[in-house]
């Protein structure tokens, strides 16, 4: 009896290899529900022949991570890569089944970029519940498991036949499909980045190997470096708010049905209401926004080798300051001045760690008044930032309800993610129209213009948050508002024929507009202004184009 209930609790004893093929279809039949959920929808699923293409997918992926576990050969590291892989994979398809979302490089390079208070946000009881059954589980089973090696020589002989054995069954198995993966995968390219450890792994070592293996030591590049501007005329002031994660569809001054702007609909503004984004993510869209690079042929990596707009400006003898109450500014405000809100100790604007963007007005008359330059204020707002919503609007905003007071969206109804999300634009609404009387106190002339980085999926179609590639991104997260406000003085002076501008408000624009518009607003002249892309130049046609359509290059592209 004790020698049976002995062998019954022993530790289980299992080969490398079978060790390794029972790792990779854990991770292809667990971790991989929202790649198996497309691939379904897309094969329809109606047909034998649907579902042995679908088994001869997951058999390829099975074989392929199958082999990559074999050529870790090394007794110490075998086990240790498996748990990384394992943790790795439940993590990323906790991120993929909650939200929605594709971890590529776009979206690892907001985590790396992210602050810890941001990233606090998303530790909730069912990521840890998550990882502890999907990564926590299976990591105990293969440390209890003696796992079984030949000596060196047969084992290395073993491996080798083993992975070749991988690749040739590969092979058949395409040859055998070769006319299902043709036609289907031509048509269906972005299925791969849906496949959970695989195509994460993959970015996050294009991600560190750019970031922290590629050399930086190049000083950084000027651009428009013939930039010039006038010095006569009166004093100027524009205030940039840089949104984050607003969606156009949710501002009643686009139609919302809900009343999310009831204070600057009583503004003489000019509300843009079909514009496109550069990306759908911050770390994408904000440097893309303030590059000469447009969005058809901006790379993140090739931007941060240049100045930007802020450069310029500065360099022609504008005065820039950015005010950040977001996640930092990623590298636009190296060379001007910067000033950090996000940790800020401030009683009547901040609680818990948080600071509401009424914060970024404090002290803003006293800046503006400092000294008699014409001056370029950025206002980076933490805006409609996901998932906890309902950290971004003070108490007394909160008419929306009710309303989801988790970061874990999930566990919401769609319902509940509307109303705390409404609350923030709603909030913003507020906070602009402040700003504008701010603007209205000066004595010089003064203009606001208001833009979002990206938008933001509230759960149509099964999405959330934002960050999908922009290839498939939904128009949730690209189509963003933008919201311009002129002094009488200020359009006097600079914009003389501001109701000509008022006509186009309804045609597509997008984030490639605003690097030329920003130079118009100053009367920057450089050959690397565009005047058929300033918003603002009413004398020649605006070129308006949807990030959807093909953009010339500049007529000095940065090399």
């Amino acid at each position: 009896m004790t020698h049976r209930l002995k062998r019954l609790f022993s530790r289980p004893h299992l080969t490398v290899t079978l060790v390794a093929v029972l790792t990779a279809l854990f991770i292809v039949l667990i971790d991989n529900h929202l790649f198996w959920h497309s691939l379904s929808v897309r094969l329809g699923l109606n047909s034998a022949n649907d579902w042995f293409f679908a088994l001869t997918v997951g058999a390829i992926i099975t074989l392929v991570l199958n082999a990559l576990f074999n050529i870790v050969f090394l007794k110490p590291l075998f086990k240790p890569f498996l748990i990384f892989v394992l943790l790795t994979a439940a993590m990323v398809s906790y991120f993929m089944d909650s939200f929605g979302v594709i971890v590529d490089k776009s979206m690892i390079h907001n985590v790396l970029e992210t602050d810890v208070k941001e990233a606090s946000e998303l530790l909730t009881w069912p990521l840890f519940s998550h990882l502890l059954l999907y990564g926590g589980l299976p990591v105990t089973l293969l440390l209890l498991t003696r796992v079984k090696y030949h000596p060196w020589r047969r084992e290395l002989l073993a491996r080798g036949g083993l992975i070749t054995g991988s690749l040739a069954l590969i092979a058949v198995l395409v040859l055998v499909q070769y006319k299902n993966f043709t036609l289907f995968g031509r048509e269906n390219r972005d299925l791969r980045m849906f496949i959970n450890p695989v195509y994460a792994t993959y970015s996050l070592n294009k991600v560190v190997q750019k970031k922290y293996f590629t050399s930086t030591d190049k000083p950084i590049q000027a651009i428009a470096p013939d930039a010039t501007r006038p010095d006569n005329g009166p004093r100027s002031v524009v205030v940039l708010v840089v949104g984050e994660t607003a969606r156009a569809q949710s501002f009643s001054l686009n139609g919302y049905e809900r009343d999310t702007n009831p204070y600057l609909a009583g503004q003489p503004i000019l509300n843009f209401s079909n514009v496109q984004s550069c990306g759908t993510s911050t770390a994408e869209s904000l440097p893309c926004m303030f590059s000469l690079l447009e969005h058809s042929t901006f790379k993140r990596e090739k931007a941060a080798a240049y100045e930007n707009v802020l450069d310029v400006l500065q360099r022609a003898g504008v005065e820039v300051v950015w005010r950040d109450n977001d996640s930092g500014s990623k590298g636009l405000s190296d060379r001007v001045t910067y000033q950090d809100f996000n940790q800020a100790d401030d009683q009547e604007f901040c609680t818990s760690g948080n600071c509401f963007d009424e914060i970024l007005l404090k002290g803003l008359p006293e800046i503006m008044n400092a000294q008699n330059k014409d001056m370029l204020i950025v206002l980076h707002i933490k805006g409609s930032h996901g998932p906890a919503y309902y950290k971004r609007v003070p108490p007394s905003f909160k008419i929306f309800s009710p309303e989801c007071a988790s970061g874990n969206i999930q566990d919401c109804s769609q319902q509940e993610i509307i109303n705390a999300y409404d609350t923030t634009i709603l909030y913003t609404d507020y906070v602009l129209s402040r700003l504008i009387k701010i603007l209205e106190q000066q004595s010089f002339a003064t203009a606001m213009l208001y833009i979002s980085d990206h938008g933001e999926s509230l759960g149509e179609n099964g999405i959330y948050l934002h960050g999908l590639p922009y290839a498939f991104a939904p128009p949730e997260q690209t189509r963003v508002p933008m919201i311009f406000w002129a002094s009488e003085q200020f359009a006097g002076t600079r914009l003389p024929d501001l109701a000509t501008v008022a006509t186009r408000t309804g045609n597509p624009y997008s984030h490639d507009n605003l690097f030329h518009s920003l130079l118009g607003l100053f009367d920057v002249s450089t050959r690397d202004y565009r005047p058929e892309l300033d918003l603002f130049l009413t004398n020649q046609p605006v070129q308006n184009r949807s990030m959807a359509e093909s953009n010339p290059l500049s007529p000095r592209p940065l090399p």
